[in-house]
């Protein structure tokens, strides 16, 4: 609840202008039936056409303002409604920035879409309901109670049972089914994740022939969720005939007993017809609640959802400092004794790393799941490393804000990832300040210009989500190309060549080298031919580092490279070229 109260603190005014307008919208309304009583008791009963008039008169100014009070209501509920709306996106994009890889892996991407997307949109609807109809709603009920009294206090008894008895009908239902809506939202969760992987992954699932069993699987989450919406909807059916139940009741107790003590001449008729409409006005209001209260478990527990990752406890802590100072003469970065493991996980991932890297080319070579991407999470900072430290231009990556660590830095992922929009937007992510002509100087580095060059609308062709309007070399290319134009101090590539052939691998390596002469550049890749001329390379088996050199030493002195040169037909060209 700290995210209502924190939204209620910054908007109060609007607040609590809001529950004035709705207030004197409740005045407004009730004060029709009472305008009806007069027209009654003091104009057609004493054939007072004057009374008539002007109790007429009264009546229609009381309706149009309270028309106009109504919709000034509405208007700012909302405009509240739409501000906690984005309050709360606002809060759940700039937690999920500061929570660690692990950590968002955790929540999962579909339950975190549903969270920043129906969730937020099912708070909103409620909350500008809430506002419309179950605020007015004691309003409405207690000026009843109040005007009937005034009335009669014989009746007053008969709103009050009503609205008694309705109440303990509505809270028994909104008990039942507060848990029910949590578990809503969790088989909404598992219904989004298979649906996502059922429509992102259409071409396996075609190529395997699996389209009856991925059917099936989806089916089972359909049904799992309408069985929960099932047993809600049940519930719920409860309300509206308790609604008319208690409505008829009322009615025929203030008619029956009403008209008794109209015929003795306690009650005026038209105090008797302001009663009725007094009640049925109040278990109207009371009916419109109910359609919301219906709604208020799922947006609890909606708003619990977005409140649980709010509240998760970020386990990397930005530093004190937001800059680095240049330091010349010294390793680029330095890995020391640097330990690294997941939490849960019995086996470290990376132990007793220690290495430099200066400017120049560092690569990084290993078989799969020897740690070679965990080097760069730590080094970014997507996790923290367990032991050890790890220095960037001389300081502790701890000591520093993530943000001026990540800005020089530049990055590209192990799978090429693009945004969707166009191929310059692509570059301009990179760097917003980059020109047409750095542009076209950063796709010919990264072998990119010739196919771009080639598209009808060249920088301005689109790009489809994820890229996948591209191959995957393409695809590659651009990210490359995005990262380059982004000024750093050290350029990460992490088996960003599998997808390119060798000549245009060969290109790009020579171009790379040309161009950053100032910075350090660390490839990890499992081709040797990509990382051979590379001024240092470091060999990674199981976590550990168990070779580093350049490409002759290792041939020389290391076993795990000479055998991943014998199976990628290395060896043999080396022994073939001393012969000759």
């Amino acid at each position: 609840m700290k995210l209502v109260k924190g939204f209620f603190i910054n908007y109060k005014k609007m607040f609590f202008g809001t529950f004035i307008l709705m207030l004197l919208q409740a005045i407004g309304t009730l004060m029709i039936p009472y305008f009806v009583a007069e027209i009654i008791d003091d104009g057609i009963i004493t054939q007072n056409l004057e009374a008539i008039w002007r109790n007429g008169g009264y009546m229609l100014l009381i309706a149009i303002l309270t028309g106009i009070v109504a919709i000034a209501s509405s208007y700012y509920s909302a405009i509240l409604a739409g501000r906690f709306g984005f309050f709360l996106r606002e809060q759940l994009v700039k937690k999920t920035q500061s929570l660690s890889l692990t950590e968002m892996e955790e929540f999962g991407t579909p339950t975190l879409l549903a969270r920043t997307t129906s969730d937020i949109t099912n708070i909103q609807q409620i909350l500008m309901m809430v506002f419309q109809m179950i605020i007015p709603a004691p309003l409405i009920c207690l000026a009843s109670i109040i005007l009937t009294g005034m009335i009669s206090w014989r009746f007053i008894w008969i709103p009050i049972l009503s609205i008694l008895l309705f109440s303990l009908v509505s809270l028994f239902v909104i008990k039942k089914s507060i848990p029910l809506a949590e578990k809503m939202q969790q088989r909404m969760d598992l219904m989004m994740k298979v649906l996502r992987e059922f429509y992102t992954g259409v071409r396996v699932i075609r190529a395997f022939d699996k389209a009856s069993f991925e059917k099936t699987r989806t089916d089972e989450t359909f049904v799992d969720y309408s069985h929960v919406m099932i047993h809600v909807n049940k519930l719920f059916a409860v309300l509206n005939p308790t609604v008319n139940l208690v409505m008829g009741i009322s009615m025929t107790f203030v008619l029956a007993y009403g008209g008794s003590l109209v015929l003795q001449g306690a009650v005026p008729i038209g105090s008797l017809t302001a009663i009725s409409e007094y009640t049925i006005l109040s278990l109207w209001f009371l009916t419109m609640a109910a359609m919301v209260i219906v709604m208020i478990p799922k947006g609890l527990a909606s708003l619990e959802r977005i409140n649980e990752v709010i509240e998760t406890e970020e386990t990397i802590s930005d530093g004190e400092q937001v800059q680095f100072q240049s330091a010349k003469g010294e390793p680029i970065a330095v890995f020391d004794h640097v330990e690294f493991s997941y939490n849960g996980a019995e086996e470290s991932v990376l132990s007793d790393i220690t290495f430099e890297i200066p400017r120049g080319v560092t690569a990084i070579v290993g078989g799969t799941g020897s740690g070679k991407s965990t080097i760069a999470k730590a080094l970014m900072r997507f996790e923290d490393a367990s032991k050890g430290e790890i220095r960037f231009l001389g300081k502790s990556i701890k000591e520093v804000t993530q943000d001026a660590l990540r800005r020089r830095i530049s990055y590209v992922p192990q799978k090429a990832f693009l945004f969707s929009g166009t191929i310059e937007d692509n570059f301009l992510f990179g760097n917003p300040e980059a020109t047409k002509e750095e542009m076209e100087k950063i796709a010919s580095i990264a072998q990119a210009a010739e196919f771009i060059n080639g598209l009808e609308k060249k920088y301005q062709a689109p790009v489809a989500q994820k890229g996948n309007n591209f191959s995957g070399g393409q695809k590659q290319r651009l990210s490359i190309a995005r990262a380059l134009i982004k000024p750093a101090d050290l350029y990460f590539f992490d088996d960003s060549f599998s997808a390119l052939d060798y000549q245009t691998d060969a290109k790009l390596r020579q171009a790379l080298k040309n161009y950053l002469t100032d910075a350090a550049i660390v490839i990890v890749a499992q081709r040797l031919s990509t990382i051979k001329d590379a001024d240092q390379i470091i060999v990674l088996e199981e976590g550990k580092i168990i070779g580093k050199g350049n490409h002759d030493e290792l041939m020389a002195s290391c076993n795990v490279y000479q055998e991943f040169a014998k199976s990628q037909g290395m060896e043999e060209k080396k022994h073939e070229h001393e012969a000759s």
